[in-house]
């Protein structure tokens, strides 16, 4: 597939060029999205606050491309249509050196101008490097001239997780955002709505007949979503411990996954049709209940004996939202466990018994996100050879043995849409702050709450068992 059946001009300015994330998943995307003559002329101009060689940064990210051998005429293009350059990003007069080195770079190859800034920073200088962006003149909006009907270049900004600390953070880097680049010009990143299968429930649910109707109050008993990670903190202590899982995973991840789980019905499956109906949901939930624990050591790899850090979190929300009337809605996430699940559980409820044995369990509906796309429909069946036996049985589709192809990786989707205009699976400015509203009013209340604890390489804490049991919730895991 080539970009809108054309190769685009596009220049990628990396801010953070030097950092793991540029390493381990932009610049491979980049080489990826050359290979497959998706992108044709173009630049990578990578900035940081240390002085490098673009070809320093560019072979440290070489060993990220999974491919059995690297492509030599695609990498040599990489490495002589790439260049770095050392700013200090509270530096006005840097960006505007840098909006120099811009404009001789697409001067020198021919651009037409076409830029896409992608922010792999710490949050905390997405609102001056915006700000410093626009003083330097590098931003671009695209508009249709009236005479020739030609495109004017644009300017795309990509901002990865977290959009801020709390509320009132999260709202002021929106605010300062929307001063520089128009709303349809920013994608705030979750890879996570990136990966095949997730992109995939919107079409799931609206275009199965025999799921939609179903999709509700009426008949379904609650929605589980999980995701559960089996490494630890991995030497992360600084960050972690002003996150937590709540603010870590639950507060995107698993919101954006339960918002697409529950979303009403968009005019279209397109653009900010699903971004509107999600940003609808998040606003209407409200906290139920709540389980917070940490692992046993944790205190100690994060060097603080005071912590109250979560390092796994269940909340159990409602929806004010007529589809959702009085339906349980779980969002799980916890490091350092048994086995690492992404899944989402849709648990309809029970048909009357008609039989001697009642059926054990719910139907239920589940989509494997990790580790394999696959989703799940758990019927009932009669026993072979008996007289009204009844036990679960599971159709599967499996992606994989389907289409029989290998997906593309998140990041290579992600500067894809970007460059195409698509924020289809990108979160907007009410998403975010409806979704640290709720978090902010979750972490008031696990103040007065117990900090249970767990062992590490648990499939869950021991005491999550009798809080599932009150609230009446059977993890499906």
């Amino acid at each position: 597939m080539v970009l809108n059946n054309k190769q685009e001009d596009v220049t990628f300015v990396i801010m953070g060029g030097s950092g793991d994330l540029t390493k381990r998943k932009i610049i491979p995307a980049i080489y990826n999205l050359i290979k497959e003559k998706k992108i044709n002329k173009f630049t990578l101009i990578l900035t940081g606050h240390t002085l490098f060689k673009s070809n320093q940064i560019l072979s440290k990210a070489k060993k990220f491309i999974k491919s059995k051998k690297i492509n030599k005429s695609v990498w040599t293009k990489l490495e002589n249509n790439s260049t770095y350059h050392q700013i200090d990003f509270n530096n006005q007069g840097d960006f505007i050196k840098l909006e120099r080195a811009i404009s001789r770079q697409e001067e020198k190859l021919k651009l037409k101008g076409n830029r896409l800034f992608y922010l792999a920073t710490y949050s905390q200088y997405y609102k001056i490097i915006a700000k410093y962006l626009k003083n330097a003149g590098s931003i671009r909006h695209k508009k249709k001239s009236k005479k020739t009907k030609s495109k004017e270049p644009w300017s795309r900004i990509a901002l990865e997780k977290p959009f801020g600390e709390d509320y009132s953070t999260a709202k002021a880097i929106n605010k300062a955002l929307k001063k520089s680049f128009t709303e349809q010009n920013i994608y705030r990143v979750d890879h996570y709505l990136e990966k095949e299968l997730v992109s995939n429930i919107a079409l799931l649910r609206f275009t199965n007949i025999i799921l939609e109707p179903l999709w509700n109050y009426n008949h379904v008993d609650h929605v589980q979503v999980i995701i559960d990670e089996d490494i630890d903190i991995q030497g992360r202590a600084a960050f972690y411990d002003s996150q937590g899982a709540i603010k870590d995973v639950i507060q995107n991840h698993a919101l954006q996954l339960l918002a697409l789980t529950c979303m009403d019905a968009p005019k279209s499956l397109k653009g900010n049709e699903i971004r509107n109906k999600k940003s609808n949901f998040l606003g209407s939930l409200e906290i139920d209940e709540s389980f917070f624990a940490q692992y046993q050591g944790y205190k100690k790899e994060a060097k603080n004996n005071n912590s109250s850090t979560d390092t796994f979190a269940v909340i159990k929300l409602k929806s004010k939202s007529r589809r959702w009337k009085n339906t349980p809605l779980y969002v799980r996430s916890g490091k350092a466990l048994k086995n690492k699940k992404t899944r989402i559980n849709i648990i309809f409820k029970r048909v009357k018994c008609l039989l001697d044995t009642c059926p054990r369990e719910p139907n239920h509906l589940s989509i494997n996100i990790h580790p394999k796309n696959e989703v799940h429909f758990h019927l009932n069946s009669k026993i072979p050879n008996s007289h009204d036996q009844v036990t679960p049985v599971k159709l599967t589709f499996k992606e994989d043995l389907h289409f029989g192809i290998n997906t593309i990786e998140s990041y290579q989707t992600i500067l894809t849409d970007m460059i195409e205009g698509d924020q289809s699976h990108f979160v907007n400015s009410d998403e975010i702050e409806h979704s640290w509203k709720l978090i902010d009013k979750i972490q008031k209340t696990k103040k007065k709450q117990k900090l249970h604890i767990y062992k590490k390489k648990a499939t869950e804490p021991k005491d999550l068992k009798q809080w599932s049991k009150q609230n009446k919730v059977d993890w499906i895991l």
